[in-house]
């Protein structure tokens, strides 16, 4: 079961991209497993353009889940982001996920 804790910690980590990249609205979806997929890969795109996501390891099981984004992207990584990025190649990687993302939140699959 996901707590509530979890779900605030993903929320954040998507949100704090989202700001980030400049884009200018707030993720308030339902935080599931397949909202987790879709951070995941999302990370991983980003990964190709930016030093802050290299480090991160690549989801045991192909997906990324709830848990593992919580045990992977820190407060301290969080923090860090809100500073590093490339902010051109992020953007253009969160816009081609959010709709995904949205869909995702809403229960309908990814």
């Amino acid at each position: 079961m996901i707590t509530p804790q979890q779900k605030q910690h993903v929320r954040e980590l998507i949100n704090i991209l989202y700001s980030r990249a400049g884009i200018k609205t707030q993720f308030r979806g339902e935080v599931n497993e397949d909202v987790a997929a879709v951070v995941g890969d999302l990370l991983t795109d980003i990964a190709t353009c930016s030093d802050a996501f290299r480090w991160v390891p690549k989801p045991t099981g192909g997906k990324a889940s709830v848990l593992w984004l919580v045990k992977n992207i820190s407060q301290s990584v969080m923090a860090e982001l809100k500073q590093k990025q490339s902010v051109t190649c992020m953007r253009a990687r969160i816009l081609q996920y959010k709709t995904s993302l949205d869909m995702a939140a809403a229960g309908l699959g990814y």
